[in-house]
């Protein structure tokens, strides 16, 4: 991708993409879902999506996980660790990276090195320079534990990015609430960026990104004629950038439909788990960013698995992308461990 084209993105003010490195970071179960995920717990990932319920998880764990986008140019991973406190509090530390490689830098590229191509000019391979930018967030979440009724839980992150030899730097807070209704239902809300978050660019420019509010709904039921286990989830996140869409083009009917009344825009998505057995879970969803997504997961005592794929939303302009996460249960792998 030119600088040019990146340029636009990142330095010159378009705050509506500067917290994009915390919008979808998750784990693979999450993915596979569609990207719901603000009504269940995601081990050592949970403060991503919803703090409110890192008090709900009953060990210590830790979170790796790593995305391929557009073919392998876009890469991202995630690490993440809850930790095991004697007090009334728990807390989690994740941290996420996103980069992108070989960046071709064609400023000064054309024939006569001015830095504008004219129509009679051409790039010059030799004048090319490439560069790589990186993208680093580190996320700390804190919840009361065994809370009943409403649950609530906030979150601290850094960002910090880098692009074409300039530096950016931010700071953002998210608070989050949970209730379950039964056994059956629970509602979620996540409201990133409560104070705006603030990224300076080492060129002396401000970009700001506005609050984000995510709703969602997580339905549990089991199916009756082969007894099954089957979770239904379901979200909507409304922003107030309505153009922040307008680079997904050409979306196709499969995708879940998009709102955008002026200066606010609503997405939507929906993701379905169905448990085999203990072990074994198939997932599927849509999202508007989407046209579907698939995965599966393992589960056992000492760790979990799960696998996410995403197609292409461009109808075949770019490969469709692949995430991998493993989650350790740290209390029982100790144990295991310990009893050989």
């Amino acid at each position: 991708m030119p600088l040019l084209l990146l340029l636009p993105l990142s330095l010159s003010g378009q705050a509506k993409y500067a917290g994009e490195l915390f919008e979808f970071p998750g784990d693979a179960r999450s993915v596979a879902m569609g990207g719901a995920g603000v009504t269940s717990t995601h081990e050592a990932a949970t403060g991503f999506y919803n703090p409110a319920l890192v008090g709900q998880l009953h060990q210590p764990s830790l979170t790796l996980a790593h995305r391929e986008q557009f073919g392998g140019v876009v890469s991202a991973d995630l690490v993440a660790v809850s930790f095991k406190r004697p007090s009334d509090l728990a807390v989690q530390l994740g941290l996420v990276r996103r980069g992108v490689d070989d960046i071709p830098d064609t400023r000064f590229a054309d024939t006569n090195g001015d830095g504008i191509l004219e129509d009679d000019e051409r790039l010059v391979p030799e004048k090319i320079r490439y560069f790589n930018q990186r993208e680093w967030g580190v996320l700390l979440s804190v919840a009361r534990k065994n809370q009943t009724g409403w649950h609530w839980g906030a979150s601290a992150k850094l960002v910090g990015q880098w692009l074409a030899g300039e530096l950016g730097l931010g700071l953002g807070f998210d608070l989050g609430v949970w209730r379950a209704f039964g056994r059956t239902l629970s509602l979620g809300v996540m409201l990133q960026d409560v104070t705006t978050t603030q990224v300076h660019w080492s060129t002396g420019r401000w970009e700001t990104t506005a609050p984000r509010v995510t709703t969602g709904l997580r339905w549990d039921f089991t199916l009756p004629l082969i007894r099954r286990a089957v979770a239904v989830e379901g979200e909507l996140t409304s922003r107030l950038d309505g153009q922040r869409l307008e680079r997904f083009v050409d979306l196709g009917p499969v995708n879940l439909g998009q709102v955008v009344l002026g200066p606010v825009s609503v997405m939507a998505s929906l993701g379905l788990e169905l448990a085999l057995n203990d072990n074994l879970r198939l997932r599927a969803g849509s999202a508007t960013l989407y046209p579907f997504t698939l995965g599966a997961g393992l589960s056992f005592k000492t760790f979990s698995l799960d696998y996410a794929y995403v197609g292409d939303t461009r109808a075949g302009v770019f490969e469709p992308t692949h995430q991998l996460s493993i989650n350790l249960f740290l209390e029982t792998l100790g144990t295991f461990l310990e009893t050989g």
